[in-house]
C-alpha cells in the first residue's frame, strides 16, 4: 500500500487557520463534478498505459530462477559469523516457512482480500480513489501485497498513475504464474523493514533475536506494521509510534476474525519489547577485509554482495582475541611512556550538558571499552565526565599513569578525551573510570599454524576505523635483525655448525668505486672477539652476522631466504644480513614458520572453503608447499633460536613453560621493532612502528617494544588452552645431540666453564676438546684475542699463524 509521509508528531503551534468554505459541501461538489471526468480519464489512461505495459512487460515467470541479494557471511573456526557483506541484509524464508500467525498479521495490516483477488483489489482501489478525492490529496493507496511485490521487483517507487497502472498489470501476471503462498513468501523475503533489514526473517532477528517461527502475536503484529513506513516505524527511535501501529494491526486482526477478543485485549496490554543490542563492534576487521578483497577479485562485486556465499575461514576467535588485546595493551603501554598529550577536542563551555558527540552512536560503557567523554568539571580531587546521559567520576587512580595527581592539571570543562571503565581486579565493587589516549604508534600481529599455513589471527593496526591500511599484509618495512636467522640457516646448509667461531671485531668491506667502504657496527659499539655462531645469533651481533654473510655469499643467503618464503626484493648487499630489505610481516612470519615446520614452507591462507547458499562447494583450500631446507638444518636452526629466548636478546620470555624459539629485530634509529618466534605449533609475529618512518624512542628495541606483546599472547595461550605446554620441538633423523663448552664450541674438558647440549647435523660435531687456557683467552679484550682465533673453512688465515699448532705454541710462549 502507498501512504503519505509520516505527519509530524507535535501539532503546529498556534490556532488552526479558518476554513474558506464548509469542507463537507466543498467535497461533495468536487466529487459530483470530478467523478465522471476522473472515470473517463482513468479508463483512457488504463487503456493507453496498459497497451504500453504489455509491450514492455517483464517476464515474471523468470522469477522462478530469481535469487534476491543475500548476505555473504564469513565464519571463524567455531562457525560464528564475524564479517558479512551485502547490498541488502536478508535471510531467506522458503515456501512454507512463513508461520500462520505472521501471515494473518500481514494480511490484516496490508491486504485483507489477498486470498480472494487476482492481484488487484478493485474494491480497495475504488475506496482509495474516493477517499483521496474527498481529502483533496493522495491520502490512501490501493496496493495489494502482490502489487507491492511487483513494484519492489520490477518498478521504481515513484508515486504516479502510470506506475500504478503498470504495477496492476504486473500484479495480475504474478498471480497467473505463482501461487498465493509463493507470492506471500516472496513478499516476506523482499520487503524492507528498516535498520538495513530486508525480509521478515532478518527483521525478526534484529528486533526480537528470534526466528519467525518463534514470534509471539504482538511481535508478529509489530513486524507486519513496519513496512507501511519502515523509516518512521523504528522501534528503537519511536517506540510509542510503533506501538500505536502495532495496536492498529492487532485490531485489524480481530476485525478479520484472526484472533479472539480475549487475545486482542491481552496483546494490547503488552508493552513493546525489542532487543536492545549493544553497539556492534567489529571483530577481526583486518582479517575480514582481506577475505572481502579476495572474494571481490575472484567473484566480482555482484558475487560478493548478492550471492550469499558461506565462507569458512581459518580464523581462531580465541587466538584473534588474544592478538587484539595484546596489540592494544602493548601500544597503550608504549604511548603512555611518552606522557599525556592533552584532550582530543573541546566543546564550548555553554554546550557541555547538551552537546552530542558523533562517537556516542556506538557508546558502550562496558568495562574495557574505550569511549569519548565530555568533561563537565575538574578539580584537585576528581573530574565529572559525561557519556550521553550518564555522568561518571574520574579519580586520582584513573590518571596515575600521567604522573599527575590532580585531574584539573590535565582536564578542564569542555575537554573531550578517551576514557575506559576498568573492572576491579577482585571482581567485586564498581568499575573505575580511567583516562586514556589513543596511541600514535601502530602495530601488527600475525599468528600462523606452522604446519598448515592457516592464518589463525591477524591484526593490522590499532583500529580499522582509524586506518584501513593492513600493516600485516600491505606494509613493507625493514625487518632488522629478525633477518639474521636466514643468514645463519644458509651457513648451516654450507656445513657451518653452531659451535664454529667467528672473530667479532671492526672491519670494512669495499664498496663501489668512489664510495666509502661499508663498515657495520655492533649495538653499543661493543665487540666480543672470538664467538661461536650460537652466541653471535643469541646476542644478535651485527659485525659477526655481516662477516658470516660475506663468508657464505650474499647470493646463497638470498636463495635460502627465497626458499623460506621471502617474495620481496632482497638486494644482495652486505647490509642484507642486518635486515635492510623492505618486506611484509606476512612473508616474515611465513618464512619463520618454514623453520618451525622442519624446513617445509607452506603458503599462508585465510579461507578453508566457499559454498553457495544451496550448499554447492565453490572453492576449497588446497595447500601450496615446497621444501625450503633439510629437516636436520631446520632443527639445528631452531635450536639456535631457542637460545635467543633462553639466554639471548629475548631472555625476558625464558621463564614461560613451553618450548619457544624466536628472534628480535630492531632497525636504525629504533624505527621498527620486531619479535618473530614460534612454539611447536604456532608462529607468532609482533611489529611496532610509525606509518611514516621515525624513531619509536630511544632504546625501543624489538625486545623492549615488540616482545612484551608477543609474550602476552603466549601467556594468554597457556591460560586459555590454545597453547599446549607439553608440546616439544621434534628431532628429525640426521641430527646428533652433543655436549659442548658454550663459549668456545669445543667438546667439554677440564675447566669447562659452561656446558650445553647442542644439535649438529650428523657428522659435523666438533672433535677438539676444551682446555683451561681457553678461559684466559676468551677473557681477553677483543683486540687481544686475534692471535688465538682459529679460522674456519673459507676464511683467510691470519698472517700471524698458519695452523692450530702454531696457535697453541704462541699461547705457550705467551704463558
Amino acid at each position: 500500500m502507498d501512504y503519505d509521509p509520516l505527519p509530524p508528531i507535535e501539532p503546529p503551534a498556534g490556532p488552526p487557520p479558518e476554513p474558506v468554505r464548509p469542507a463537507r459541501k466543498t467535497r461533495r461538489r468536487r466529487l459530483l463534478f470530478t467523478l465522471p471526468l476522473a472515470g473517463a480519464l482513468l479508463v483512457g489512461a488504463i487503456a493507453g498505459i496498459g497497451f504500453a505495459a504489455a509491450i514492455h512487460m517483464p517476464r515474471v515467470d523468470a522469477l522462478r530462477e530469481f535469487s534476491p541479494g543475500l548476505i555473504t557471511e564469513v565464519r571463524d573456526r567455531d562457525g560464528a559469523v564475524f564479517a558479512s557483506f551485502a547490498r541488502e541484509r536478508r535471510v531467506l524464508l522458503a515456501e512454507g516457512e512463513v508461520p500462520e500467525l505472521l501471515q494473518k498479521a500481514i494480511l490484516a495490516a496490508e491486504d485483507s482480500n489477498f486470498l480472494k483477488h487476482g492481484g488487484v483489489d478493485a474494491e480497495g482501489v475504488i475506496r482509495a480513489m474516493i477517499n483521496n478525492l474527498l481529502e483533496g490529496r493522495r491520502a490512501q493507496g490501493g496496493s495489494t501485497i502482490t502489487m507491492q511485490l511487483a513494484r519492489r521487483l520490477f518498478l521504481t517507487p515513484e508515486k504516479a498513475w502510470r506506475r500504478k497502472i503498470e504495477e496492476a498489470f504486473l500484479a495480475v501476471e504474478l498471480e497467473k504464474n505463482f501461487s498465493k503462498q509463493q507470492i506471500l513468501t516472496l513478499y516476506c523475503n523482499m520487503i524492507f523493514l528498516g535498520q538495513g533489514n530486508y525480509g521478515m526473517a532478518a527483521a525478526a532477528k534484529q528486533f526480537f533475536d528470534k526466528t519467525v517461527a518463534e514470534l509471539t502475536l504482538t511481535e508478529a503484529a509489530t513486524l507486519a506494521g513496519i513496512p507501511q513506513r519502515p523509516t518512521a516505524y523504528n522501534p528503537y527511535q519511536r517506540p510509542e509510534l510503533v506501538r500505536s501501529r502495532r495496536d492498529y494491526v492487532l485490531r485489524r486482526m480481530r476485525e478479520e476474525g484472526f484472533i479472539t477478543e480475549a487475545e486482542l485485549e491481552a496483546a494490547l496490554a503488552e508493552p513493546l519489547t525489542v532487543v536492545r543490542r549493544p553497539p556492534e563492534r567489529r571483530f577481526a576487521p583486518y582479517f575480514g577485509e582481506e577475505v572481502r578483497k579476495y572474494l571481490e577479485t575472484a567473484y566480482g562485486t555482484t558475487g560478493l554482495l548478492d550471492k550469499g556465499f558461506r565462507v569458512e575461514s581459518t580464523l581462531d576467535p580465541r587466538i584473534q582475541g588474544a592478538a587484539e588485546r595484546a596489540l592494544r595493551a602493548g601500544l597503550t603501554r608504549l604511548d603512555r611512556g611518552k606522557g599525556w598529550r592533552g584532550p582530543i577536542a573541546r566543546v564550548a563551555a555553554d554546550d557541555v550538558e547538551s552537546h552530542v558527540l558523533p562517537a556516542w552512536e556506538r557508546l558502550d560503557l562496558s568495562p574495557g571499552v574505550w569511549n569519548q567523554g565530555i568533561v563537565l568539571s575538574a578539580d584537585g580531587a576528581a573530574a565529572d565526565v559525561r557519556f550521553g546521559g550518564e555522568v561518571l567520576r574520574l579519580g586520582e587512580k584513573g590518571i596515575a599513569w600521567t604522573r599527575r595527581s590532580r585531574p584539573r592539571e590535565l582536564l578542564k570543562r569542555g575537554d573531550v578525551a578517551w576514557f575506559r571503565l576498568e573492572a576491579p581486579a577482585s571482581g567485586a565493587g564498581e568499575p573505575r573510570l580511567m583516562l586514556e589516549q589513543e596511541p600514535e604508534l601502530e602495530g601488527a600481529i600475525l599468528v600462523l599454524e606452522s604446519a598448515t599455513g592457516a592464518v589463525r589471527a591477524m591484526v593490522g593496526g590499532w583500529g580499522f576505523e582509524r586506518s584501513k591500511f593492513n600493516r600485516a599484509t600491505q606494509a613493507r618495512r625493514q625487518v632488522g635483525s629478525a633477518f639474521k636467522p636466514f643468514v645463519f640457516g644458509a651457513a648451516l646448509e654450507m656445513g657451518y655448525t653452531p659451535a664454529d667461531t667467528l672473530y667479532d671485531a671492526p672491519f670494512a668491506i669495499p664498496s663501489a668505486p668512489g664510495q666509502p667502504p661499508y663498515s657495520p657496527r655492533n649495538y653499543y659499539r661493543e665487540y666480543f672477539g672470538i664467538v661461536t655462531l650460537r652466541r653471535a645469533l643469541e646476542l644478535s651481533i651485527n659485525v659477526s652476522s655481516v662477516k658470516l654473510l660475506d663468508l657464505v655469499g650474499a647470493e646463497q643467503v638470498v636463495d635460502f631466504a627465497r626458499r623460506c618464503g621471502f617474495e620481496s626484493e632482497l638486494p644482495p648487499f652486505p647490509s642484507l644480513a642486518l635486515g635492510s630489505a623492505d618486506v611484509s610481516p606476512l612473508e616474515v612470519a611465513a618464512a619463520f614458520a618454514a623453520i618451525a615446520n622442519q624446513g617445509l614452507y607452506v603458503r599462508p591462507y585465510l579461507i578453508e572453503r566457499i559454498t553457495a547458499p544451496d550448499g554447492r562447494e565453490l572453492e576449497t583450500h588446497r595447500p601450496s608447499a615446497h621444501k625450503a631446507m633439510e629437516p636436520a638444518v631446520a632443527y639445528v636452526l631452531t635450536g639456535l633460536l631457542e637460545g635467543v629466548v633462553d639466554r639471548g636478546t629475548a631472555a625476558s620470555a625464558a621463564n614461560l613453560e613451553i618450548d619457544l624459539a624466536g628472534k628480535t629485530g630492531t632497525t636504525d634509529d629504533y624505527s621498527d621493532a620486531w619479535f618473530v618466534g614460534f612454539t611447536p605449533r604456532y608462529t607468532l609475529l609482533a611489529w611496532v612502528g610509525y606509518d611514516l618512518k621515525e624513531s619509536i624512542g630511544r632504546e625501543m628495541t624489538g625486545a623492549a617494544a615488540a616482545l612484551p606483546m608477543w609474550r602476552m599472547m603466549i601467556e594468554d595461550g597457556l591460560r586459555e588452552g590454545w597453547l599446549d605446554p607439553g608440546e616439544r620441538f621434534l628431532r628429525p633423523p640426521g641430527v646428533t645431540l652433543q655436549a659442548i663448552e658454550y663459549y668456545s664450541g669445543f667438546l667439554p674438558g677440564p675447566g669447562a666453564e659452561r656446558v650445553i647440549e647442542e644439535a649438529f647435523v650428523e657428522g659435523t660435531q666438533p672433535v677438539l676438546q676444551y682446555e683451561p687456557r681457553w678461559s684466559k683467552i676468551l677473557a681477553l679484550a677483543w683486540y687481544q684475542q686475534r692471535p688465538y682465533y682459529l679460522p674456519k673453512a673459507g676464511e683467510r688465515m691470519p698472517e700471524q699463524v698458519e695452523s692450530w699448532d702454531e696457535i697453541l705454541e704462541a699461547w705457550a710462549e705467551k704463558e
